[in-house]
């Protein structure tokens, strides 16, 4: 299912998205289909070109990240903090050559570890291990544990998906008669994580991190050449463009269908 979602991700998503058309519009361009290749072999290529450019990808993730820091004083409500996985840092030298939290997650925790202090709430961290290996949750307790003395309280090591962090979540929570939480993650994953923790029944005060900042080279000529960065950027925007999109679809579909296709 993985290995689905991701062929799924590289079609709809840039670089595929425009290189796929690419290649079909050199394939007609070879059979001698001279107008409909060369369109669209100048339209993807184009399209490619925009989406790498740090003029167009930074203010688009600006724009998707809906969400604002949070403020002071803090919310009162939530009982309890709960941190999303974003990825790993494998087979790391440094670290004896075992897996770590990657950049992303770092970052989610150091936030957390912020939260706490301020708050002194439980944490819950979520995240399973979809290619095997130690599930990511369990590298998120050693880090918070180890590099900011944070402890946690509950680890939800199962998950394979955010859909899936938001509904496992919700069953260690809801057993504990916890509803109300702070959910951490980067800003340009809060609006389809909010989405799911709400679909899941939580009542959830965002305190997203690792906004997209307006950096110099933004202000320069810079801005208008395509970069490897940029791209990837735009790239991640799509995905979660396109998750949040899906996440909409499936609530107008009859409940035993959008059930099994959730859980399926």
């Amino acid at each position: 299912m993985i290995v689905w979602h991701g062929l799924v991700n590289a079609c709809l998503t840039p670089p595929g998205l425009f290189l796929l058309p690419m290649a079909i519009g050199l394939i007609l361009l070879a059979a001698r289909r001279h107008r409909t290749g060369a369109a669209l072999v100048a339209l993807s290529w184009a399209g490619l070109w925009i989406v790498s450019l740090p003029a167009v990808s930074h203010p688009l993730a600006r724009d998707w990240e809906s969400y604002p820091a949070l403020s002071r004083p803090l919310p009162i409500g939530p009982r309890a903090i709960v941190v999303l996985a974003a990825g790993r840092y494998h087979d790391a030298p440094e670290y004896g050559g075992r897996d770590t939290v990657g950049a992303d997650t770092l970052v989610r925790l150091r936030y957390a570890a912020r939260l706490f202090r301020e708050t002194h709430l439980p944490i819950l961290v979520s995240g399973g291990a979809p290619l095997g290996g130690t599930a990511a949750a369990r590298l998120m307790r050693r880090v918070l544990n180890r590099d900011f003395a944070t402890p946690v309280k509950w680890v939800e090591a199962s998950s394979k998906t955010t859909a899936q962090n938001a509904r496992y979540s919700w069953a260690v929570l809801h057993s504990q008669k916890i509803r109300s939480i702070f959910l951490v993650t980067q800003a340009w994953h809060m609006p389809r994580a909010v989405a799911l923790f709400r679909e899941a029944g939580f009542k959830v005060v965002p305190a997203p991190t690792g906004f997209v900042t307006r950096s110099r080279r933004g202000q320069t000529i810079l801005a208008y050449l395509p970069s490897a960065h940029a791209l990837a950027l735009s790239a991640l925007i799509f995905h979660e463009m396109i998750g949040l999109a899906w996440v909409r679809v499936r609530a107008l579909l009859p409940a035993p269908l959008a059930h099994l296709i959730s859980h399926g």
